[in-house]
């Protein structure tokens, strides 16, 4: 039996919802997976549910990433998700407002190159909606460390996507199962009404 969200006790993630990413990122329009990030961002707003969002943008010269690493040389390459850059700004679908923290980091998990914890402890919170870009890369690592510590983690499966459809299907259908409560948008706005 799952357990139910207590709104009173949770925050939502918003991981990695940029302009770079949305661009690459496929069938994002079809699934309306911004509007559902949207409508989920929306209704904790209304229900006062911390919303947390988490960047990751890096410096022109690349000096605060790993070196040699295929997943950053990548990003060299492309130069993409530079902070200051349009590309590395917060979808405007999905703008924060000035009360809610945004935190850079400089590698895939936020708990590591954030005061991510920290923010989580501030809000008393012992559960997690997870929700963004990609579902292999961020939100995976998040809710394997967030799980790790305790935390009860909650994927609303329309408000994520992966940079291919495979790596989306195996992480949310085979992996995230195993960690985490993937659960229905819908299950996430009927917490928060």
């Amino acid at each position: 039996m799952r357990p139910k969200i207590d709104a009173r006790r949770t925050a939502v993630l918003v991981l990695d919802v940029q302009n770079d990413l949305v661009k690459i990122t496929p069938c994002i329009r079809e699934n309306r997976v911004l509007e559902h990030i949207a409508s989920v961002v929306k209704a904790a707003r209304r229900r006062k549910v911390p919303v947390i969002h988490i960047t990751a943008s890096v410096r022109g010269d690349f000096l605060d990433i790993p070196r040699d690493n295929p997943l950053w040389d990548g990003l060299r390459k492309s130069r993409q998700l530079i902070f200051g850059t349009r590309g590395a700004a917060i979808h405007p679908k999905i703008r924060p407002l000035k009360s809610e923290l945004v935190l850079n980091k400089t590698c895939v998990d936020p708990f590591l190159t954030t005061n991510l914890g920290q923010a989580l402890q501030n809000h008393d919170v012992n559960t997690v909606v997870l929700t963004g870009l990609w579902t292999n890369w961020v939100v995976e690592a998040t809710a394997r460390h967030a799980s790790d510590m305790g935390y009860r983690v909650f994927i609303p499966r329309e408000c994520v996507a992966s940079n291919n459809f495979e790596n989306h299907d195996f992480a949310i259908n085979r992996i995230l199962p195993t960690i985490c409560y993937v659960v229905g948008t819908a299950d996430v706005l009927a917490a928060f009404k």
